[in-house]
């Protein structure tokens, strides 16, 4: 995505202005927020977060207190928030703290000190953005249901959540637990992430609703949710007979339908336990909140807004399935992206392309492996190809193509079709969650992890499909004589140690081939009629040539 380039003279003196790569450009402003420096060398361990929402104003106000650890020794520290934000104050304790703002970080004149616990309160307030088309752009919706009573929601991913509300806004950094608490116009409920404490009343035409998260939480999940709501709860029995409680927070006159509509959560939720384990915040409970956009992924608190239809608005799945896409989707994420988190928006991937996969596993657990493929072939057209996976790190990247969905599952569904061996495939799947869940995972991580369980060193296999844009294409040639018949074969692609094995079915019999970066040769004392690739199942591209 192209950027118009800010020209200001003294950060240019500091600072080189823009950075280019794959096209895009950067400026000081992306570094700000998507790099580490040492004024962001501190491990936040909690958020005690307090905001009134004026909804006929369109305005916030309020404070947040950061508890945090430092990490190192630094005379300043780094916090964000949007510049159209006004801040009141900062302090720590009952000491006024100065500070500088650029752009929309915060740098505030108090020392970070390796090893030593401290907080600081930064009150504020301020008209925040409100979203052109959320959830794709970041901000408030400020709404009206059908009754013409307000309905509100916010969405932040990618744009930050420091857009209305101060953190240290990155991929890199959770809180251990967070407090939250929403006060909203008397009538209204207001709705946050975790389990609700406490609802008091804030004056005469206030109530402050107390929410707490129990577990980590990624800024761009912090989200809050007002409007008319009636609330109701199922319970479920995981697969290792805890109890899950499942709250459904709608507007009032939706209750009937969603009633009905919602029945599908348990099965998916279900699956989920069957191929990653237990609901990952089985504590705080699992809720679908409906909201004013289509749906994102907070956590225990999933915006959903898909009108209660099949599929994504009614479309986008195959015409004989009938589940929900937003809540399928949306539910995934709490495995990958809430629970196991990405470091950098340059690996995203990582989120979309797992929960994209999460959603065939849920077919094929429903409706048999042969199902579950024949869905993530529904979705294999969407594959463009037109940029690699893996983004630009520390600026905060935010042009990822649609492919870290569609492609990235893709990815995972050749790995499993390689190895051969789906009790491998899902040992790996599920081991690289449980061994990162409640915490990060890179790329190089996941690819450590398939090296190591698998024996097979994948590191070209995933340079190959993450860091460039061509598919790879497995090149064939047969040749045939009496009683005689040979194979050439070999990968066209960018990565020259880039290899994994491909089956081959002659007349019905099937093999199993590596080819490499140069011409291999199989020769057979017979003379097969029929002999093919098979690459159902594969992500790539198969020319065959002339002999």
């Amino acid at each position: 995505m192209i950027r118009s380039i800010l020209y200001i003279a003294f950060i240019a003196i500091l600072f080189p202005l823009s950075i280019r790569s794959q096209g895009n450009s950067f400026t000081y402003k992306d570094s700000l927020r998507g790099a580490m420096r040492k004024e962001r060398e501190f491990d936040v361990t909690h958020y005690d977060l307090h905001v009134k929402i004026n909804p006929d104003k369109k305005f916030i106000e309020g404070y947040n207190t950061i508890s945090y650890v430092g990490k190192t020794d630094c005379n300043e520290l780094q916090v964000d928030l949007f510049e159209n934000m006004k801040i009141l104050s900062i302090k720590a304790g009952s000491t006024n703290l100065k500070y500088r703002r650029i752009f929309d970080a915060i740098f505030i004149d108090y020392p970070i000190r390796l090893d030593k616990k401290d907080k600081i309160t930064i009150e504020f307030e301020g008209n925040p953005i409100v979203a052109k088309n959320a959830p794709w752009d970041g901000g408030f919706v400020f709404s009206k249901d059908q009754n013409g009573d307000h309905w509100i929601g916010v969405a932040c991913e990618g744009t930050g959540a420091s857009l209305w509300w101060p953190n240290k806004d990155h991929l890199s950094e959770e809180p251990q637990n967070m407090d939250i608490y929403v006060t909203a116009p008397k009538g209204y409920m207001a709705i946050s992430n975790g389990k609700l404490i406490d609802e008091q009343k804030s004056g005469k035409n206030n109530t402050t609703y107390h929410w707490h998260v129990s577990y980590p939480i990624n800024n761009y999940n912090v989200t809050v949710y007002i409007g008319k709501y009636t609330h109701f709860t199922e319970e479920m029995k995981t697969l290792s007979n805890e109890k899950l409680m499942l709250n459904y927070y709608v507007l009032q006159y939706n209750l009937d339908k969603a009633k009905t509509h919602f029945e599908q959560t348990k099965k998916m939720l279900e699956s989920f336990d069957n191929y990653c384990g237990t609901y990952p915040f089985i504590n705080d409970g699992y809720s679908l909140v409906e909201a004013p956009y289509l749906g994102m992924e907070h956590q225990s608190a999933i915006a959903y807004g898909n009108e209660f239809l099949r599929g994504y608005k009614g479309e986008r799945i195959p015409d004989h399935l009938h589940f929900d896409f937003i809540i399928l989707h949306e539910s995934g994420h709490e495995y990958w992206g809430n629970s196991v988190s990405c470091t950098d928006h340059s690996e995203m991937w990582i989120h979309e392309g797992f929960t994209t996969y999460m959603e065939s596993l849920y077919v094929e657990y429903m409706y048999g492996k042969e199902e579950g493929l024949k869905y993530l072939e529904y979705q294999k057209p969407f594959i463009k190809n037109n940029a690699p996976l893996l983004g630009p790190k520390d600026v905060n990247f935010d042009g990822n193509s649609s492919d870290i969905y569609y492609k990235g599952a893709w990815i995972l569904q050749t790995l499993r079709k390689s190895l051969s061996n789906d009790t491998l495939f899902f040992k790996i799947f599920k081991g690289f969650y449980d061994k990162h869940k409640y915490g990060f995972a890179t790329t190089m991580d996941f690819v450590d992890y398939v090296n190591l369980s698998s024996g097979f060193d994948y590191s070209a296999f995933f340079r190959q499909y993450l860091k460039h844009k061509p598919l790879p294409k497995l090149i064939y040639k047969i040749g045939h004589r009496d009683n005689y018949t040979s194979i050439l074969y070999k990968w066209d692609c960018l990565e020259s140690q880039f290899t994994f094995p491909v089956e081959f079915e002659l007349d019905g019999k099937k093999i199993r081939l590596e080819p490499g970066f140069d011409w291999k040769n199989i020769e057979f004392n017979r003379n097969f009629k029929n002999v093919k690739p098979i690459t159902r199942g594969l992500l790539i591209n198969v020319e065959e040539q002339k002999m």
